[in-house]
């Protein structure tokens, strides 16, 4: 009976013990690009730790995924002189606060601005401090941030409430004195939201001769009308290669990250076959460089794409109707503005 009792006893023991630190996230999923900020907490509450009667710090860990057992460190914050100790204070995007309080609540919390995948993973909270009888004591809790790359769906809906914004800010400004103010604010909107969806999205390139080209990152199954569409979404439209110099560029800078079998660009010869328009310009297709046997889709593949044949990238055509076959990337070309 004795045995039984000690072993009923020492249950909750452990349940106070597990409770007294918390290891929490918000969300729990980040879309990447579109979730705004990732939180993470790692809280002490004192008056449910009987087996710490002093805490002397708190550190927050992060690990790629459960099988891990190296977590890297993130921040910590002690005792002493309250001060959080971070591991990238020149992380612009992430903001870091806490306290120990040995007669309350004590915390450590990191934020992130628009977090990339990387922020996804197990995050791990210690806590470190000493019992009554001056012995140390560790104790800790997880939890897990899971990361995913916006759907089609997630991308229109966050677009049209982009778009909608920009419509509101854009009405308040014809509609107030304070122009200058609304405008400035406008334009930082427009711009912040622009450029977080659009590195989600695309591998984007330096400037070339005025131009940045993007290459998107997942197959959206999508047909080359809506990806010329989704180009001009962001300010472009599908890629028109118009030399050897512009295809090295966006060669060396796209095509060898190995992302996709065939890479959409602007240039159909739907209208008449054999003849390669450029969709956005109406232009003929100036640089043709053709894999071995290509075209060969006599009518049937009317869009003009890149492919690897044996040691390089080579033109071939693809099907407009729907990229879905393999996997099929687009490149989007946009001119840089002075």
């Amino acid at each position: 009976m004795l045995y039984k009792m000690i072993i009923f006893i020492f249950i909750p023991v452990l349940t106070l013990l597990e409770a007294a630190v918390i290891t929490n996230v918000e969300p729990p999923t980040l879309t990447v690009g579109l979730s705004r900020n990732l939180k993470v907490e790692c809280l002490y509450l004192q008056g449910q730790n009987p087996a710490m009667s002093y805490l002397m710090s708190l550190s927050l860990y992060q690990a790629a995924d459960k099988t891990e057992s190296d977590f890297s460190f993130i921040a910590s914050i002690n005792s002493f002189d309250s001060d959080v100790q971070a591991e990238n204070v020149e992380d612009s995007n992430a903001k870091f606060s806490g306290q120990i309080n040995n007669k309350n609540e004590s915390f450590l919390r990191v934020v992130w601005e628009f977090p990339k995948l990387n922020r996804s993973g197990v995050y791990k909270c210690e806590a470190n401090g000493i019992n009554t009888l001056g012995k140390a004591v560790t104790l800790s809790s997880t939890a897990v941030v899971i990361g995913v790359r916006p759907d089609n769906e997630q991308l229109v809906h966050t677009l049209q409430k982009l778009t909608q914004n920009m419509e509101n800010l854009q009405s308040r400004m014809n509609s107030t004195e304070d122009h200058v103010r609304i405008l400035d604010n406008f334009n930082k909107l427009k711009s912040s939201e622009q450029n977080n969806l659009t590195n989600a999205l695309f591998v984007v390139t330096p400037t070339f001769r005025g131009k940045r080209y993007m290459l998107i990152k997942n197959q959206l199954y999508i047909t080359a009308n809506l990806a010329e569409v989704l180009c001009g979404v962001f300010g472009g439209y599908l890629v028109e290669i118009d030399s050897d110099e512009e295809y090295r560029f966006i060669r060396d800078h796209l095509l060898s990250l190995h992302m996709f079998y065939c890479v959409l660009t602007g240039a159909t010869d739907e209208k008449q076959e054999g003849v390669w328009i450029n969709r956005y310009s109406k232009t003929p297709a100036k640089y043709l460089n053709w894999g071995p046997g290509e075209p060969n889709g006599r009518g049937k593949t009317n869009c003009q794409s890149y492919g690897y044949y044996v040691d390089s990238w080579y033109m071939n055509d693809i099907p407009c109707s729907l990229l879905a076959d393999c996997p099929v990337g687009f490149i989007c070309e946009v001119d840089i503005k002075n």
